[in-house]
């Protein structure tokens, strides 16, 4: 990647600590804008507290971390995270809720006018393909492939340019999993957000990323553009992960 070229998240020479040892340290990266980025790794290396560290969940122990152009404040956090969508494993939706209260409750929470909430929310449900009747039934009532797509409309209501996804498709079958990820890849062509992606299946990351970001035991073993990645892998787990696929 280019120096001149756009990103939404900035590490430099950022580092966290956590219980007794450093998870990570020395991680300098820059995560394209308007691009998905798939982190992948061995358990532990430190996937989740990367994302952790994007929101301000976590504070590093060492170096920066930029976010959407600027420092992560230290107050008014909750506003900073507005910015940003996040979908984790599993839906996650609130069930005593209904669908259309479960998308539109922190636009609500922002003190968006009820016109402008209806009309993201329309337009999140078409855009995912789902029916706008589905927004009085309750998560119970859908089909886990309904409830991702809901999840992504709760994600994108705030009109984020950033979204963070935590292995969020990990826990749906396999022809449900290949439709969401179908259906995501066009959300993210339509709307040009950013969005950093959490997975351990090497299969969806190379099916969903433009950009490839390889973690090891004490931090980025190998990034870029994920062709490029792919095609010239020095390090060893993602070598081991491109000789097993092409094997299979």
């Amino acid at each position: 990647m280019t120096s001149d070229q756009s990103h939404c998240v900035e590490f430099k020479n950022a580092g966290k600590f956590l219980g007794e040892e450093w998870v990570f340290r020395s991680v300098d990266v820059r995560i394209p804008d308007a691009q998905i980025t798939a982190v992948i790794g061995s358990s532990g290396s430190g996937k989740t507290t990367l994302l952790r560290l994007i929101n301000g969940l976590y504070r590093p122990d060492e170096g920066d971390v930029e976010v959407l152009g600027e420092d992560i404040p230290q107050k008014s956090q909750h506003l900073f995270r507005r910015k940003i969508g996040y979908a984790v494993q599993g839906a996650g939706l609130f069930p005593h809720m209904t669908i259309e209260s479960n998308i539109t409750k922190l636009a609500k929470l922002s003190g968006w006018a009820p016109d402008r909430i209806q009309a993201r929310l329309d337009d999140l449900l078409d855009l995912t393909g789902l029916d706008v009747e589905m927004k009085e039934r309750y998560p119970h009532e859908l089909s886990g492939g309904q409830q991702h797509r809901v999840s992504l409309c709760r994600a994108l209501m705030l009109e984020p340019k950033l979204l963070l996804l935590d292995e969020p498709f990990s826990a749906i079958d396999a022809i449900t999993r290949n439709e969401i990820q179908d259906a995501f890849i066009e959300l993210q062509q339509k709307l040009a957000f950013s969005a950093v992606l959490v997975t351990h299946d090497f299969r969806e990351a190379t099916k969903l990323a433009d950009y490839l970001v390889v973690l090891g035991d004490h931090g980025i073993e190998q990034h870029g553009a994920l062709r490029d990645v792919i095609n010239q892998p020095t390090s060893l787990f993602l070598r081991e992960l491109v000789e097993t696929e092409a094997e299979a």
